[in-house]
């Protein structure tokens, strides 16, 4: 059973928050159902009642997190948005103030015995926001944009991967500056394709 009840809700933050803490301590492979629910201090059937197993609840974190990662580098633009990038400040994207939120879980992108996959989400949420909903001006007249946008998600997302490394050595605004000084060295402006309601 799967509810989305303001309590269903809650109970899920807080095994999915006990889940992270304790990936944290112990790494992913030796994390168990009994290891988060003590430290939730739920039991074994509430957690049943949510998720099979383990994997689904990675699952279910992971894809929240992708969506996460896609709506925070949008929600500040509507369909058709005509942006210059001389013109982008600190407050332009809000996906580096959300990582810096949501560091717990961000900070496993450092751990050897990690979620699988992780280390690819980042740059594949950037990359396909890129693809689908910018049509970036470049600087040039003649760009492969299919692998300039994978460039660009890939140099991104090892610019916050080195940031969280950093242990957050500046704020999100000032991150957020130094991604705009290096959009500006190529691209002019973009505009925003269709975006989902």
């Amino acid at each position: 059973m799967k509810s989305n009840s303001n309590q269903a809700l809650r109970t899920k933050h807080f095994l999915k928050k006990a889940f992270i803490d304790m990936v944290h301590k112990k790494g992913f492979s030796a994390v168990t159902v009994k290891d988060i629910v003590d430290y939730a201090q739920y039991n074994r059937t509430t957690f049943y009642v949510y998720y099979q197993n383990i994997d689904d609840l990675v699952e279910e974190l992971m894809e929240e997190m992708f969506e996460a990662i896609q709506y925070n580098s949008m929600s500040k633009y509507e369909s058709n948005s005509r942006v210059k990038v001389q013109e982008l400040t600190t407050h332009s994207f809000e996906l580096l103030y959300y990582i810096y939120d949501h560091r717990d879980y961000f900070t496993l992108l450092l751990l050897e015995d990690t979620l699988p996959r992780i280390h690819q989400q980042l740059p594949e949420a950037i990359f396909n926001l890129l693809k689908d909903k910018f049509d970036i001006h470049y600087g040039v007249s003649i760009v492969d944009d299919h692998s300039q946008k994978r460039y660009m998600a890939y140099g991104t997302a090892g610019l916050i991967l080195d940031w969280i490394a950093q242990d957050f050595d500046a704020t999100p605004g000032e991150m957020t500056e130094r991604l705009n000084r290096i959009f500006n060295t190529f691209a002019r402006g973009f505009i925003i394709k269709e975006i989902d309601s």
